[in-house]
């Protein structure tokens, strides 16, 4: 009879401990993993790994103590690695309780819908060797999915699985070892906008860039169950399936033409909606290196769709208008599917781009109180970045953004380009020269702000004439052969081709020699 108890009371335990850990986990939303390779300083060659975790605030907490990637395939130098608590941070829609008449998304006072982001930062770690052409990845696995989701099949019973890879790469024929480090992965420049209104046109983008400069695509991919043994998708774990008609590549419910729709270059999604709902994404973004794919992260995060309040005039709350850039440049503008229009334009290495930006917004609150709007920038090249010049946001006072002001923001963009945006220390001339950046406008109702983004791509081409060659000495072999020495000028396009030209005397005629 003692046994029979015993029994059925590790069997409760059981229940209560699957219970407990399912409660827990259902309160995440997503994450992505992401890992620099450290360039200088007594780790140079290393690698720092960071994973960032997002959860909803109506649940208990995530943990603040140690997380652990789990790193595959064939010749890793290690089987995990381990990535400590640093930071956890609410990014919640911050809005103006008093005059929008609604309250607040917080993770305090009200955590229905609200959204932490943890951060988990590895140590410095060496991962010496050569991935197989299958590539390295590293995974993070946990159950359960919110079962608010509606676009997956049985979504509380479906885990995350958050990977990344790494790839081979060569340079002549001859593959370079991960030992010291050579690249970086992406990273994400922007948090992600997981509560939107519904009812308007739409469009974000998570605005990654690469710090090497590697070429980058943005493409929707599978969301990953969580799983158990060896990483081997989509065995294990699995692909989750979806419930029709969204599938991994069209996962957000649009009006528009086409539905929703991915700029594989940009990484602007743009839809139209009007059902409400929490929908899952992942999306994934590849790194080339001279062509070459060398590393690949993904994130995964659902899509909140809410039917945000009227205003107290009855009427909805309008996102803000946002002006094409102004200044000394031409700009083309593309209309998405959404009806919501993005920029470019296309300049000489050298060249300094400028612009001033408008947003705008004509909604008032009760007694004709205008709305605050904020506008803010991101992008790879923003300063600080890594392949100076970098460039800058401004009011038109000269503060850095983000800049705040009623019914009008205006905002002042400058870059003095230069060759080292079309450079690469690869040194074979196939690095991007594709620059990305997004100006957001958004207003302060509450519980989800009304936003405008634009999307700006400046694709920097060669100067268009190069700095000399400095010549160092031409000297005669006795056998009468001429040898020419000259360094590259450093300021000089890394893919230059140089030409000597030949005469019999200063006056040429000169001849193409080599």
């Amino acid at each position: 009879m003692e046994n029979t108890n015993d029994m059925k009371k590790i069997i409760l335990l059981l229940v209560v401990l699957i219970s407990f850990f399912n409660v827990k986990a259902s309160h995440l939303l997503g994450g992505e993993i992401t890992w620099q390779c450290l360039k200088s300083g007594p780790n140079q060659g290393e690698y720092i790994f960071t994973m960032k975790l997002y959860r909803d605030c109506d649940g208990i907490t995530l943990s603040t103590f140690a997380e652990v990637l789990d790193m595959w395939g064939a010749g890793a130098p290690v089987t995990t690695i381990t990535l400590d608590f640093d930071t956890a941070i609410d990014i919640s829609p911050s809005c103006d309780v008093a005059n929008s008449g609604y309250p607040a998304l917080d993770c305090v006072n009200n955590p229905v819908g609200a959204v932490e982001e943890y951060i988990y930062i590895s140590q410095p770690i060496a991962l010496p060797g050569i991935p197989p052409a299958a590539g390295w990845h590293f995974t993070w696995s946990s159950c359960c999915r919110p079962p608010a989701v509606v676009n997956l099949t049985n979504p509380s019973s479906a885990g995350y699985t958050l990977r990344a890879s790494m790839y081979s790469y060569f340079v002549n024929g001859l593959q370079v070892p991960t030992g010291p480090c050579f690249d970086s992965s992406p990273i994400f420049n922007e948090s992600p906008n997981t509560i939107i209104c519904t009812g308007y046109p739409f469009a974000y983008s998570h605005n990654a860039s690469d710090p090497e400069l590697d070429s980058i695509t943005y493409q929707w991919a599978e969301p990953l169950d969580d799983f158990f043994g060896a990483y081997n998708p989509p065995t294990t774990p699995t692909t989750l399936p979806f419930v029709g008609p969204y599938t991994y590549t069209s996962p957000i419910p649009s009006i528009s033409t086409g539905g929703v729709q991915l700029d594989p270059i940009t990484g602007e999604i743009s839809y139209h909606s009007n059902i409400s709902g929490t929908f899952a994404t992942t999306i994934s973004v590849r790194a080339y290196k001279c062509g070459q794919l060398v590393a690949e992260i993904f994130r995964d995060i659902p899509v909140v769709l809410i039917n945000c309040g009227a205003m107290a005039s009855g009427g909805p709350n309008n996102p803000p208008t946002v002006t094409a850039p102004v200044g000394s440049q031409t700009w083309t503008q593309t209309m998405g599917s959404s009806g919501l229009p993005s920029y470019s334009t296309t300049i000489n290495a050298g060249t300094l781009v400028t612009f001033d930006i408008n947003g705008a917004d004509s909604d008032l609150y009760t007694g004709s109180i205008p709305q605050d709007l904020t506008m803010e920038i991101s992008g790879g090249q923003m300063s600080p970045c890594n392949n100076p010049p970098c460039a800058t946001f401004t009011d038109v006072n000269g503060n850095p953004s983000p800049i705040s002001a009623p019914s009008l923001v205006s905002g002042v963009f400058s870059w003095q380009t230069d060759c080292a945006q079309v450079m690469s220390a690869a040194g074979c001339g196939a690095t991007t020269n594709v620059f990305t950046f997004l100006i957001k406008v958004y207003d302060d109702f509450c519980p989800a702000n009304a936003i405008r983004i634009a999307t700006i791509t400046i694709t920097v081409l060669p100067a268009l004439t190069q700095p000399a060659p400095l010549f160092q000495c031409v000297t005669e072999s006795s056998a009468g052969n001429v040898s020419v020495n000259w360094d590259h000028h450093l300021g000089a396009n890394n893919t230059t081709i140089y030409h000597i030209y030949g005469a019999d005397n200063i006056s040429g005629p000169y001849t193409l020699i080599t």
